[in-house]
């Protein structure tokens, strides 16, 4: 068997829904081909972006463009029309020449000299000719993307196009041009004005333009679908989430990326390679004035006579993007679509019984780890629109089944909402869990101060547990400034810190961290046994690049990676500036540092004293992440010190307090604030969201000491009375003000304390 291939996919992000979807279908195109596919999400080339404040360095981004090369890969899919959408043809052609000896292919925008897959935009004409001979409505406008930008102007075009075809003369003051995001409410509010009242319909020639237009058209007391129409192309994951839902052309985006890797592979292999244009067409919802046509092509097809198979084909293929292709290769999907033509097979009379058809059927296939629908709306779409056929077939073939057939399909959406809710619920649980682990990042590296190998270790630890496949930390040398008009020059090597490949973890030192910018994907300590779909992320932080990482994930948890660069990269600047630090402080400054420290600390104990505690607990009570969640106020004290002291003497007195200490610090996080702050008091401070957690920890403390008392030597047994009270952090608050009503709750626990100390 010879080497896998690798292909090479630079898009613009990796966290919207046009990149989600061309993903995905890339990913599975890469699985099916059995090759390797590496994805680098830098941003637009010269992009314009609307908001500078936090976009002043998203050009920092497109450093990851300079590690494609054909040392590296095969062959490269470049989507053209995100990468390239801010230059002219010219400037993009000379981008891509610059790619010596690698073969490439664009996507969405045809490139002079490169073979390119793109989507057709005739579904344009098609929905503008539906918005004059449906609704009447004579004065469409369009909002365009760039200028120059050729998927821009193709869907301009058929705009053109169906307006001649209908006897209506195109007006340019009809016109505007936004950048393909929803960054055009003033663009789209100028276009209204500008035609006085005049429009009464916009064509976006995407979705995500629509989110902006809704809003314009909103803002000016106006209703989208009643006063002004509204479509959309792409029928992303915007098209359904807007109110009314959005019309808009079914251009499948997933299927480009399919395709474009596809033809990738065909590259690599020095086979032929053509343009290629793939279809779309309309889906009619409500923001184009339609009443329920999105929920009725069921019932269309019914009432038409169609086959029970040829309608439940009908209903998966509009909720599953390549149903066909998965149908070959899933056997769930297959026995999916055997279970619902069952169901309508019933409703005209023929097939199982009722009791065959029973929702445990419908919930166990839904439930099949093989099956790739996950989304709570295919789901329940698919159960509605399954319901609304066989009510209809029913109706028509075999009323007398109507009640049953009622069972059946309420059983349906019923196991349906019982899938949905346990979808929610997984994923509630590991998002907590999984931004858990990514907020520790940077408390993790920083905690080892200046042990490299310690801090880079944390971090591929943490991703290990966070959905993380394999990971791969590189930087460089030294960290390198690039400002936004320099020229940016990739080093020849990168350092190996530290990686994860499934549960092997590891730092790499010395001569064995170098390794070629060209092998970062393929080197002694990355695998060679299987396939893989990785993500190649720059470190940067302002004008300084540190180095690259290599995911490997699952597409679903790419949008991870813009939570855990930025830690990574704050860690690393801190590493670095406490280097820094730690060479140039004199031995006075580390003294006062010394003496800092423990006038925050007890001599005694080790945990925070009562200074120590107002100073951190306020920290986190007051900072502003932590707004708005909840947290507790703990006050201890240790019982009956004074018997101790008498009868024992003062070191056992000094022991119990210890031992105090040690059982409420170790019954809490390491995160959380534990001080003495007094004789025989002690106090803590702790973020807790979970409630029940919360008003369990007296009782926590409480086990822990009468473990510690059991396995003690002691004659005597240590326990501590516990108050504790709940509150929510805000920046205006300050810890003091709680300690009474936390003192309280401790008097009353007080009161029921054991006062004979001896064991018995």
């Amino acid at each position: 068997m010879g080497k896998r291939l690798t292909i090479g996919f630079m898009i613009h992000h990796l966290d919207n829904d046009y990149s989600k979807s061309v993903l995905n279908g890339a990913a599975a195109a890469a699985r099916d081909l059995d090759v390797n596919l590496a994805i680098f999400p830098g941003r637009s080339l010269n992009s314009q972006l609307d908001d500078k404040r936090f976009t002043v360095y998203e050009y920092q981004n497109n450093v990851v463009y300079s590690y494609v090369s054909s040392k590296m890969l095969d062959a490269a899919v470049v989507s053209a029309g995100t990468v390239g959408s801010f230059v002219t043809p010219e400037v993009f052609k000379s981008f891509l020449d610059g790619y010596k000896g690698l073969p490439i292919i664009t996507m969405e925008n045809k490139v002079e000299g490169y073979p390119c897959v793109r989507l057709s935009g005739s579904g344009i004409k098609e929905i503008v000719d539906h918005l004059i001979k449906k609704h009447g409505r004579r004065h469409i406008a369009f909002v365009s993307g760039p200028k120059g930008n050729s998927d821009a102007e193709e869907r301009l075009g058929f705009y053109k196009e169906a307006l001649r075809d209908n006897g209506i003369e195109f007006d340019p003051n009809m016109v505007a041009y936004g950048k393909f995001s929803e960054y055009c409410v003033d663009i789209v509010g100028e276009l209204i004005d500008r035609n006085q009242g005049r429009i009464d319909a916009i064509c976006f020639a995407n979705d995500m333009m629509c989110k902006g237009g809704y809003k314009a058209i909103e803002r000016r007391g106006l209703r989208v679908g009643t006063d002004i129409a509204v479509t959309g192309y792409d029928d992303s994951e915007v098209a359904v989430s807007l109110r009314p839902r959005l019309t808009t052309v079914r251009a499948d985006a997933s299927a480009l990326g399919y395709r474009a890797v596809a033809e990738a592979v065909r590259l690599a292999k020095k086979e032929s390679v053509q343009d290629i244009s793939l279809g779309s067409s309309p889906v009619f919802r409500f923001s184009c004035g339609c009443k329920g046509q999105a929920d009725s092509f069921a019932e269309q097809a019914a009432s038409r006579g169609e086959a029970s198979l040829k309608i439940t084909d009908l209903i998966l293929a509009d909720q599953i993007q390549r149903y066909e292709e998965l149908l070959e290769r899933s056997t769930a999907l297959s026995e999916l679509r055997s279970f619902l033509c069952d169901v309508l097979d019933f409703a005209q009379g023929n097939g199982m019984d009722e009791e065959m058809l029973s929702k445990s059927v419908f919930l166990r296939i839904l439930n099949d780890e093989r099956l790739d629908i996950s989304a709570p709306e295919i789901i329940v779409r698919i159960a509605r629109n399954i319901r609304i056929a066989a009510k209809t077939l029913c109706e028509e073939k075999a009323p007398e089944r109507m009640i049953s057939v009622d069972n059946i399909t309420e059983n349906l959406t019923e196991a349906a909402a019982e899938r949905i809710i346990g979808i929610h619920y997984s994923k509630i649980e590991d998002i907590t869990f999984t931004h858990f682990l990514i907020s520790n990042i940077t408390k993790d590296m920083t905690i080892y101060g200046n042990n490299v190998e310690k801090c880079f270790f944390a971090v591929v630890n943490n991703l290990y547990r966070a959905h993380v496949d394999s990971s791969y930390i590189y930087v460089y040398e030294e960290p390198v400034v690039h400002g936004v008009k320099s020229s940016w020059i990739l080093p020849d090597t990168v350092l190996l810190r530290a990686y994860h490949d499934g549960d092997r973890l590891a730092t790499v030192t010395g001569e064995a961290q170098k390794i070629s910018t060209s092998a970062i994907l393929e080197n002694m300590y990355t695998p060679a046994d299987r396939r893989r779909t990785t993500v190649v992320f720059p470190l940067y932080m302002n004008e300084e690049q540190y180095g690259v990482m290599v995911f490997e994930m699952e597409n679903e948890y790419f949008p991870y990676i813009y939570s855990v660069t930025p830690q990574i990269c704050t860690a690393i600047k801190l590493i670095n500036l406490v280097t820094q630090l730690e060479n140039s402080i004199d031995q006075i400054q580390s003294r006062n540092n010394q003496l800092s420290r423990m006038s925050m600390s007890d001599e005694l104990t080790g945990i925070y004293n009562r200074r120590g505690f107002y100073v951190f607990a306020n920290r986190i009570l007051k900072a502003p992440e932590n707004e708005g969640r909840q947290a507790v106020v703990i006050f201890g004290d240790l019982d009956n010190l004074k018997k101790i002291n008498d009868t024992f003497g003062h070191e056992d007195g000094d022991y119990a307090i210890v031992t105090a200490a040690n059982v409420i610090k170790s019954s809490l996080r390491n995160s959380d604030v534990v001080a003495r702050i007094g004789g025989d008091e002690f106090a803590a401070f702790a973020i807790c969201d979970d409630r029940e957690i919360a008003l369990k920890l007296p009782e926590r403390i409480k086990s822990i000491a009468a473990v510690h008392n059991k396995n003690s030597s002691k004659p005597y047994n240590v326990t501590v009375s516990v108050g504790i009270f709940e509150l929510i952090c805000a920046p205006g608050l300050n810890i003091q003000q709680y300690m009474d009503q936390a003192d309280a709750a401790l008097y009353e626990d007080k009161k029921r304390k054991n006062p004979d100390i001896m064991k018995k």
